[in-house]
């Protein structure tokens, strides 16, 4: 028995080791720039590291970030909905539900605010460009390669996607947590970037702003509500 035991203590660490060795290598190929190992195992690293310990580290790329992302949400009553689909959808009362925060975790890097901000920093991102992967196939496209832009398109779908699950849930609990004396049935998410001002124009240039309609959803009444949201002016 005590021979048993000892087999299987050897045995489990070997896995744990061997478990963590797998682990660290599929994260340092899942941050690396695009190469042929990366592409054919690009599948296998999305489904773990890319989709339970995402990484990014944009900071340092050779492109590094040059925008800013916004989430703006329009609470949509029972009354509106006809209206926003039929005629378009209203364009006073949006709120930006994204940047306060993404300050404060600016002005405080030690608190809690860099948590808060980073599912909806990611979605954002994600939507926007899909992840580091893509990044390649943006620059070819943008180059003029045909082949590049549908291998984009297509990859950009799903998670385009997937991000906007994430931001109708965001919508959703802000719109029930900063007016709860109303009743929403719909919430309209629309996605706004601003580009960083040239250099030889930073004295006098005005940043570049693109806004991108996310679309009408059906309000969330089931998501938790995090207790952070408030309208403006309350």
């Amino acid at each position: 028995m005590r021979r048993l035991l000892a087999y299987l203590g050897h045995a489990l660490r070997v896995l744990t080791l061997a478990g963590l060795v797998i682990h660290f290598a599929l994260t340092l190929l899942y941050v690396f720039p695009l190469n042929p190992v990366k592409m054919e195992l690009g599948l296998l690293t999305s489904l773990t590291i890319g989709t339970y310990f995402p990484q990014n580290w944009s900071l340092f790329a050779p492109t590094p970030v040059q925008s800013t992302q916004a989430l703006l949400v329009r609470c949509l009553s029972t009354e509106e909905i006809p209206s926003a689909e039929s005629n378009g959808l209203p364009s006073e009362g949006w709120e930006d539900v994204s940047s306060a925060h993404f300050a404060q975790a600016q002005r405080h890097r030690l608190s809690a605010y860099e948590r808060l901000v980073r599912p909806l920093q990611n979605s954002l991102r994600q939507y926007l460009h899909g992840g580091p992967d893509l990044y390649p196939f943006h620059e070819a496209c943008r180059k003029g390669d045909a082949a590049a832009c549908q291998v984009r398109d297509t990859a950009l779908q799903p998670r385009r996607e997937q991000a906007a699950r994430m931001f109708r849930k965001i919508g959703s609990a802000f719109c029930r947590e900063a007016f709860p004396e109303k009743d929403f049935g719909a919430v309209a998410l629309r996605f706004r970037e601003r580009h960083a001002v040239p250099w030889s124009e930073r004295h006098g240039g005005n940043p570049k702003e693109e806004d991108f309609e996310l679309g009408v959803f059906k309000l969330d009444e089931e998501v938790a509500l995090p207790g952070i949201y408030a309208a403006e002016g309350t």
